[in-house]
């Protein structure tokens, strides 16, 4: 225990394709961490550390000098806010246009959640944004691949619950989080 997860990661740094089987670190994956941000970010787009996540992430692609240029432009709001008018009024194009695309991708989505059920708008989210291509094509791509499916299966899972909605789903994952509860990642190899 452990030490497995330890020599995936020197492999995985060198490129080598390497399978360990992991029984917990789940929700802490890169691939699944980033996701739920912006499932955080779809039920509330005021949550500032959830926006700042998913802007830096794959979904963004704003870096941390933008991120830094964003926050300097508007030091006296909410980060949210600063956001918001930065994508309006910023000065730097190139971040204008990042924000205008992520947020505008969101607030597509937003719209779907009342009725979209969770697991069909996760797979949207990672086809419609090539999220899916960007993981598979990252080292262990299979790996974490399954991981995204995995996810989906546990909101088809939840959604045949009592609760229902992407606010209680992210609910129901911090308290899987908060409470050590994890899946270990998805098999990938038979």
């Amino acid at each position: 225990k452990g030490v497995a997860d330890v020599f995936a990661e020197v492999l995985s740094n060198y490129g080598i394709p390497v399978y360990a089987g992991a029984r917990e670190g789940y929700f802490d994956t890169r691939e699944i961490g980033a996701l739920l941000e912006y499932l955080r970010v779809l039920n509330n787009q005021k949550q500032d550390i959830p926006l700042a996540a998913v802007l830096r992430s794959y979904f963004g692609g704003v870096t941390e000098e933008e991120l830094a240029e964003i926050r300097g432009a508007y030091k006296d709001l909410r980060f949210y806010d600063a956001v918001s008018i930065y994508r309006k009024e910023g000065r730097d194009p190139a971040i204008r246009a990042k924000l205008k695309a992520c947020l505008g991708k969101l607030e597509e989505f937003r719209g779907m959640v009342s009725y979209t059920a969770l697991h069909e708008l996760l797979d949207r989210i990672c086809r419609e944004t090539g999220y899916r291509d960007y993981v598979a094509a990252l080292p262990a791509g299979e790996q974490r691949e399954a991981n995204l499916y995995m996810l989906a299966e546990k909101a088809r899972a939840f959604e045949s619950t009592s609760y229902k909605g992407l606010f209680h789903f992210i609910r129901y994952i911090e308290q899987l989080q908060k409470y050590e509860i994890d899946y270990g990642e998805a098999a990938a190899q038979d």
